[in-house]
């Protein structure tokens, strides 16, 4: 009885350890074609306060803004300055550490993940 309670104690103190490796806050880099079909680079920054910033062309200049939320495995996500499209967009993700894969479930923000609406980033 004494070993069941210590290792409940350990999956409690642990779990938050395992809930922090789901953040999707970081550096990550992916690429996207631009308007004429061209691959460019573009780094996502996400904060732990709700916040992310783009940047096309990777050349350290911000070019979006938005903000995020959690709900599970489920990140709501709406750009706030900088993009034609402001609606909110809902994706499943998974984070392992080194990727992180969005996949839409709903998106009025049609470029947004591609056609076949799954982005796919790498941690910088």
């Amino acid at each position: 009885m004494k070993t069941l309670a210590q290792c409940s104690l350990a999956v409690l103190f642990l779990m938050p350890l395992g809930l922090a490796a789901q953040s999707p806050a970081g550096s990550w880099k992916l690429n996207v074609p631009d308007e004429n079909g061209t691959m460019i680079p573009l780094h996502v920054d996400i904060s732990d306060d709700g916040t992310y910033t783009l940047d096309f062309g990777a050349d350290g200049k911000v070019d979006a803004r938005g903000k995020y939320s959690l709900d599970s495995d489920k990140m709501t996500i709406q750009d706030t300055e900088g993009s034609d499209c402001t609606e909110a967009g809902v994706y499943a993700y998974k984070n392992d550490g080194t990727t992180m894969t969005m996949t839409r479930i709903s998106d009025a923000c049609t470029g947004r993940g591609g056609p076949e609406g799954v982005i796919t980033m790498e941690k910088r």
